[in-house]
């Protein structure tokens, strides 16, 4: 059974106040609104900006600094 057949077995069983709090919970995560006209919080740009994958940065700090940001 695929996540979808799963996640349609379980939402299919819900009643209209769990289908309410599911929404609520879920909408951000996808960026979906819940309901129509209400705002989805967005992430500022900047989060995520130093997330290079690197695990040595702190070891090469004065380098990566020498180097520019992101020239």
């Amino acid at each position: 059974m695929t996540a979808w057949e799963r996640l349609q077995l379980l939402v299919g069983g819900f009643g209209e106040e769990q289908a309410e709090r599911a929404l609520e919970l879920l909408s951000p995560l996808i960026g979906a609104d819940a309901r129509p006209g209400q705002q989805v919080r967005q992430l500022p740009a900047f989060v995520g900006i130093g997330d290079s994958g690197r695990s040595d940065i702190s070891e090469h700090v004065d380098d990566l600094l020498a180097g520019g940001f992101g020239e």
